[in-house]
């Protein structure tokens, strides 16, 4: 389980070097962290469970009003965006996107990067 933690953590650290990802985690559906790339003020454990629960509500609303399987879920602040998106059956990728990134961008590269943590995690 250590050396998958070290890939998946890979995959997270190569996502922030992009410049339009500041930190981002995967989690499981039921909102326990499996590996993240965070800093220091932000507690994983907090996020990833705020994260399940806003992709929760946003699939339940989705289906109850025919819109479709969910997407991604965006949380626009002052201070920057929170965006998560399914990783697999289980787990999402949750990400921090600092307020003046091209959020467009950091889509693309989130859904590259929860194809791959998908295939590892299957």
């Amino acid at each position: 389980m250590a050396e998958m933690r070290q890939e998946l953590e890979a995959v997270l650290a190569a996502l922030r070097k992009t410049g339009d990802v500041e930190a981002s985690a995967i989690v499981r559906r039921d909102g326990l962290i499996i590996a993240s790339d965070m800093p220091a003020f932000v507690d994983s454990h907090t996020l990833a469970a705020m994260a399940a629960s806003l992709v929760g509500a946003g699939e339940g609303s989705a289906g109850e009003l025919g819109l479709g399987k969910f997407g991604q879920a965006v949380v626009e602040s002052a201070e920057g965006k929170l965006v998560a998106v399914g990783a697999g059956e289980g787990s999402l990728l949750v990400c921090l996107v600092g307020k003046d990134a091209n959020l467009g961008m950091a889509l693309v590269n989130m859904e590259k990067s929860a194809k791959k943590i998908a295939e590892m995690l299957s």
